[in-house]
């Protein structure tokens, strides 16, 4: 089961179960109420605390924040000679999961960054969205002018919706996506898997996501938006990947053409991996 896109493995049970019951239960007395807490849910994750490895990687970095729309964003910098290399963490995560491969760039000399997601981490917010998230990473760009940047999960398609939205941001050389879901639809019905809800409740939820987004979830095409990418790509997916389908992967593959994918067995969503890792240094490591 999943039950989040930042890990496939099963989270307590008993918070699960309770979850669970709210939500169907809520239903039965009103759908819309439902909608309202699956977006609670959905849009404030827990703030997972780092663990000892995480901790003392992110100790060594610089933390600094910079404000948007009232909103403390809250960044790391470990500074190195360069090139700059951004990450971007995925969905109920942050910026500590990337202790391994940051520790292979700073040891290759590199400049790196990482940002914690809004409602994530250290940053502030009352929710999350990939909406607010590709903000976040298009103001935050300006600063730190990567010359890649790395996204897992859902921090791949706010790297892509930042992209597609921002055409007068920073726009770097280099895109890598983790396991990145092809549609939104793809995360949300993880997502009701994950919870083990009714379809009805995530139909209430899209109606209150398009009534502040203005657009349904089938909007949110991450392979679509791909289309318009330019830049050297590379796409890393698991094909144990219970959360998004190796068929998204295949589709942003397909319409980015100047990207490449390479396919990995057993490592599931996370792809906390030292081949995963290697693969990125190898392809960053073309553009020095």
């Amino acid at each position: 089961m999943a039950t989040s896109p930042e890990s496939s493995t099963d989270r307590p049970s008993i918070k699960l179960r309770a979850i669970r019951a709210l939500l169907n239960g809520s239903w039965r007395i009103s759908p819309a109420l439902a909608g309202r807490l699956c977006y609670q849910v959905l849009a404030v994750p827990s703030r997972r605390l780092p663990d000892a490895a995480e901790a003392q990687f992110l100790a060594l970095g610089r933390q600094a924040f910079f404000t948007l729309d009232d909103m403390q964003v809250s960044t790391y910098h470990w500074p190195g000679a360069g090139p700059t290399i951004l990450l971007a963490h995925g969905w109920d995560s942050h910026s500590g999961r990337w202790y391994e491969l940051g520790q292979q760039l700073l040891a290759a000399g590199y400049d790196v960054y990482a940002v914690d997601a809004p409602a994530h981490g250290q940053t502030q917010g009352g929710h999350f969205s990939v909406i607010y998230y590709a903000e976040v990473l298009a103001a935050f760009v300006a600063q730190c002018q990567p010359a890649a940047v790395v996204g897992h999960s859902a921090g791949g398609m706010a790297a892509v919706y930042y992209l597609h939205h921002y055409p007068q941001a920073h726009r770097p050389q280099q895109l890598v996506l983790l396991a990145t879901p092809g549609e939104l639809n793809d995360f949300m019905n993880s997502f009701r898997r994950g919870l083990g809800v009714r379809q009805e409740v995530i139909d209430q939820l899209e109606q209150g996501f398009i009534r502040r987004y203005q657009h349904p979830f089938s909007y949110y095409s991450i392979s679509r938006f791909s289309q318009e990418l330019t830049i050297p790509g590379l796409i890393i997916h698991d094909r144990d990947d219970d959360v998004a389908p190796l068929a998204g992967a295949h589709e942003i593959a397909s319409n980015w053409t100047n990207s490449e994918l390479i396919l990995t067995e057993g490592l599931g969503h996370s792809l906390k991996a030292a081949i995963v890792w290697q693969e990125i240094m190898d392809f960053i490591g073309r553009a020095r």
